[in-house]
């Protein structure tokens, strides 16, 4: 477990509140955070940030376009297939993403693939995620009503923690600074249901988990079983096919 954290910081200015834009069940987490604070209960939120605060296609796109310039491996027709992807069409097997622009050749689908998996889950490619429409100003908000903000992401420390640092903090999330928290797996191969039900252990014992927020049904999961009276949300995206079903309470969320 790798967590970069800057609790020992003595004093931070909180600022005023965001408005928000995302609904009741968001309005709500605010002010759970504000009450729980105002208690002295150290409160807690907890984002994943795949497909949950960061859109990633946008760096998948980045990357098969690139693929699309190497005449090594890509035929001029190929090459034109690729270039005409847009965001939307990407979806989370990238057999399924070529396949609508009508890529269906193997060795095509064989190359993109060595091509996607040597830059994906790397520091460099991070810069092109994008935040999901309204996440930043709903996390800013909470941390400005006195959350502590934990990042639990399943991205590998030795591979993605420049680059995850550096997106946070150039797209305006709180980072680096008192009460916000950096927890990435220790190791590659580890699944991330079972890397978050390991840390469940750990957030338990600093603070009061006022909500949570996973892109994934095992993770949500996850936080329901461990923290029953913490607000869970799955935000709805692309994700893993035949996902398990979801548990009791969880609360589905569209938008930010």
């Amino acid at each position: 477990m790798t967590r970069v954290s800057c609790s020992a910081i003595a004093v931070v200015l909180l600022a005023p509140a965001l408005a928000l834009a995302g609904g009741p069940v968001l309005q709500q987490v605010v002010a759970d955070v504000t009450a729980s604070y105002n208690k002295q209960e150290r409160p807690m939120v907890v984002f994943d940030l795949e497909g949950t605060l960061l859109d990633n296609r946008s760096r998948i796109l980045q990357i098969l376009k690139e693929f699309s310039l190497d005449k090594q491996y890509v035929t001029p027709a190929a090459a034109a297939q690729l270039q005409a992807l847009t965001l939307p069409m990407v979806k989370y097997r990238l057999p399924e993403t070529l396949a609508a622009v009508g890529i269906t050749d193997p060795a095509v689908i064989n190359n993109a693939a060595a091509f996607w998996a040597e830059r994906f889950f790397t520091d460099e490619y991070l810069k092109y995620d994008t935040p999901v429409p309204g996440a930043v100003d709903f996390v800013r908000s909470l941390y400005s009503s006195g959350a502590r903000i934990v990042y639990v992401t399943g991205r590998d420390q030795r591979r993605q923690l420049l680059g995850t640092v550096k997106s946070l903090r150039d797209n305006g999330f709180p980072i680096g600074i008192q009460s916000t928290e950096l927890i990435m797996k220790p190791a590659v191969e580890m699944q991330d249901a079972v890397f978050k039900q390991n840390i469940t252990n750990y957030l338990r014992h600093f603070g009061t988990i006022i909500a949570s927020f996973d892109s994934e049904n095992a993770n949500a999961n996850v936080y329901r079983r461990a923290f029953p009276k913490a607000t869970v949300l799955l935000f709805e995206t692309v994700q893993v096919p035949n996902p398990p079903p979801l548990l009791d309470g969880i609360v589905r969320l569209q938008s930010f």
